[in-house]
């Protein structure tokens, strides 16, 4: 079959008006249905039914003062709430930023001093958070005057009146959301979209994964992560995809309920993190795995973060015989200031990998391929080709582009860029200096293929040996009593000797058995075992190091909090 985008139409238009072209085109397909394990999918909703939900929700909220132009902050789980609250902002003009909520920011978490923040930057008219959060409600209310606080969000989800709302059109350059991004250090920026780049980011990704009108897509992502609101729910929301919803407090207690959903909903497109397929790998056992097929799923896209050779080959081990092919298996590569996916493994085909130099790779900045069984081989995973809409190069320090092979800054000539860091004029600048956006990623392209190998900021130095924080996370994957992909590692300057030392800091299952002392002892060896490294080991509770909104690690936000004390105050077993 020859594949080809759903609803591709010319950009310029904006997205309540090609989500009005669905209503007219495909109001009674299937659109939404949200999958618990033990229940399985629930009911599918048709378009005209969930666009129907969000227009009375609109009509709401333009009750409590939010109108076309204004900023409504949501900070709720991903689910049925969050879903219709973000449709209904955008069907009616106003502009939705979706903050990770308590449960999911955890113990030690800078939620408050986020949540202010945002609302003291964006003016925002209208703030949506859980009820559990109702005893702190003077801390938010005295922010903004002309902010309005809503406690639970029940009082939202009116049901249909059976009159659509009539949704402002704006133009195409205006904005139609908010998405935080980075907060390596302090706090988080906030990118700003607008119509035209979300749209050219959906028809980018639709045409680059070869989407077509039999696919459905099924996403445990959190909505308030690039890769669950613009990936999934957007893309699939424009482009007449069906889409199942999990949430992903499901997929960490159970991986197998990811595999599971794809069986019972026969989707065939899915995305996770580089964890997720790690965690499914390791923590599914074989007896979980009877009478399941999943020979139907064409694409697993794993992107957000630094994509391991041996997680996809481990993928592939264990569920090849449910049907896995690698063939199958995607890499992807994205940020939120492109607004969504850039590079993609092409359609049909695995993805790519080849063994490098690593010390020519981590010393000057060049990859070289070796043989695999080379000494100083390592696997770096392809992250795709640049989607049909755009260019990617790679860059020197001075703007100019480098050579394939050459190790430099990923830049991106692409209509799906963000308008801006809002309120940060400076920053906005160094984004886009030489004509193109610039990622603040590194990585090297080969025949047209970018390959990502770590952060530009987040290296660390050693005895003159550079190592990217990324290395460290198959080490402690393999350490029971540890969170599955929860860490931050980085270097702390020694003046008395010149170089760095290492810091790694790893959050603890909950329910741990193991001596503190013990697991301390088995990271140390493993590290230095692996990596050849020494480094102090820092273990803090489950929820402390919060990830960005892109998936990204906080490498640079911890080592300020470590720098502050604030980090070894958290040690478990030592408050």
């Amino acid at each position: 079959m020859t594949r080809s985008a759903v609803f591709r139409r010319p950009v310029g238009e904006t997205l309540a008006g090609r989500l009005q072209n669905r209503l007219d085109d495909d109001s009674q397909g299937r659109a939404l249905a949200f999958y618990k394990p033990r229940q399985r999918v629930g009911e599918w909703k048709d378009f005209t039914t969930i666009y129907a939900e969000a227009s009375a929700t609109a009509g709401v909220m333009a009750e409590l003062g939010c109108k076309a132009g204004d900023v409504c902050i949501i900070v709720l789980p991903s689910g049925p709430a969050a879903a219709r609250l973000v449709l209904a902002a955008i069907l009616q003009g106003s502009i939705p930023l979706l903050i990770a909520p308590p449960s999911i920011l955890g113990s030690g978490s800078d939620l408050s001093r986020v949540l202010r923040a945002c609302i003291r930057k964006t003016k925002a008219k209208l703030v949506i958070c859980p009820q559990s959060m109702a005893e702190e409600a003077d801390t938010y209310s005295s922010v903004s005057k002309g902010t309005r606080i809503v406690f639970g969000e029940k009082s939202l989800l009116a049901d249909p009146s059976g009159t659509l709302f009539d949704a402002p059109r704006p133009g195409a350059l205006n904005l139609v959301a908010l998405q935080l991004t980075s907060g390596t250090t302090g706090l988080p920026k906030i990118c700003v979209w607008n119509n035209r780049g979300v749209l050219s980011a959906i028809d980018g990704m639709t045409a680059a994964m070869a989407v077509g009108d039999d696919d459905v897509f099924f996403n445990w992502t959190p909505l308030y992560h690039d890769m669950g609101l613009v990936n999934n729910y957007l893309t699939c929301l424009v482009s007449g995809i069906p889409l199942v919803l999990m949430s992903p407090h499901d997929f960490v207690r159970a991986p197998v309920s990811w595999l599971r959903g794809l069986a019972d909903t026969e989707a065939t497109v899915t995305w996770s993190p580089n964890f997720g397929f790690a965690l499914a790998s390791q923590r599914i056992d074989d007896h979980e795995l009877e009478g399941l097929s999943l020979h139907h799923v064409r694409s697993f896209w794993n992107a957000a973060e630094r994509i391991h050779l041996s997680t996809m080959l481990e993928f592939h081990r264990r569920f090849g015989p449910c049907g896995v092919s690698m063939d199958a298996l995607k890499t992807n590569f994205g940020c939120a200031e492109n607004v969504g996916g850039a590079t993609f493994t092409e359609a049909g085909k695995p993805f790519s990998f080849e063994y490098v130099d690593g010390d020519l790779l981590l010393d000057r900045r060049v990859a070289r391929p070796v043989p695999a069984d080379s000494p100083a081989a390592v696997p770096v995973v392809g992250a795709g080709m640049a989607h049909p809409m755009m260019e990617i190069s790679v860059r020197s320090r001075t703007g100019r582009a480098l050579p394939d092979g050459h190790v430099g800054e990923v830049a991106l000539d692409t209509p799906s860029a963000m308008v801006g860091y809002l309120g940060d004029a400076r920053s906005t600048e160094r984004a886009f200096r030489y004509g193109a956006l610039r990622t603040g990623d590194l990585g090297y392209m080969r025949d047209g293929e970018l390959f990502w190998v770590g952060r530009a900021k987040e290296r660390i130095t050693v005895r003159g040996r550079k190592v990217d924080p990324s290395d460290f996370e198959p080490v402690l994957f393999d350490i029971a009593g540890l969170r599955k992909g929860c860490f931050a590692a980085f270097g702390v300057d020694e003046p008395v000797t010149g170089t760095q030392r290492v810091v790694v800091v790893s959050e603890v299952i909950d329910n741990l058995t193991t001596s503190l002392d013990e697991l301390r002892e088995q990271i140390g060896r493993s590290t230095l075992e692996k990596l050849g490294l020494s480094a102090e080991i820092l273990l803090v509770p489950s929820g402390t190091l919060t990830k960005t909104s892109s998936g990204k690690r906080r490498h640079r936000h911890f080592r300020r909090a470590y720098d502050l004390g604030e980090l070894q105050s958290l040690q478990v077993g030592e408050r």
